[in-house]
């Protein structure tokens, strides 16, 4: 009787096993749509000559606004596009570590992949080229004061022919936008008919 048992264990336990996997990749794909922001919606840069911007809310720590001298920090980015070149400002905040005095280690260089609506495009690298503390929390795990700083990278990089008038949807980093007013190519003139 218990080895009768024992193999239908084996044999449903691959079952169970392969649902339970199946299960829990549906929850990581359905966990991944719901992490993956919304595009916002903006005219084409090439055809409007405005930039595509972008602002989410920082991630500093466990901080509210009433622990904190200023509020909300928010991270920015500006996503300046010509025929000839795609350029990234971008700003991020960073708290400074408890007990840390001056500004806090950041890196000095930051990539923002660039894709097309064809998934054309690669990587942009931007430096750091200004710091500035913006405001003081106060961290309530450490209990302690702590600063919060700015930091601001630019960078450009050859468009390449990544965004052109008839470009759709542009990704930059973890920002995406669909695009309105996209130029579309002409339809050929119809040609009479037979008389």
């Amino acid at each position: 009787m218990s080895v009768r048992r024992s193999s239908s264990i084996r044999l449903v336990s691959p079952i169970v096993v392969g649902s339970l996997a199946l299960a829990s990749l549906a929850g990581c794909a359905a966990m991944m749509k719901s992490m993956t922001p919304k595009p916002r919606t903006a005219d084409n840069p090439l055809v409007s000559g405005q930039p595509l911007e972008a602002s989410t809310k920082a991630r500093i720590g466990t901080v509210t606004e009433q622990d904190c001298s200023i509020w909300p920090f928010e991270d920015s980015l500006s996503v300046n596009v010509t025929e000839a070149q795609i350029c990234i400002v971008a700003k991020k905040h960073v708290e400074q570590p408890p007990g840390w005095s001056g500004e806090p280690t950041a890196n000095r260089t930051e990539f923002f992949s660039v894709a097309n609506d064809a998934n054309e495009g690669g990587q942009i690298s931007v430096e750091k080229v200004h710091a500035s503390k913006v405001g003081s929390c106060f961290e309530r795990g450490y209990q302690k004061q702590i600063g919060v700083w700015a930091f601001e990278y630019k960078g450009c990089a050859p468009n390449n022919g990544t965004v052109s008038k008839a470009t759709k949807s542009l990704r930059v980093g973890d920002e995406s936008w669909e695009l309105t007013g996209a130029a579309t190519a002409a339809a050929p003139p119809a040609t009479g008919g037979a008389s």
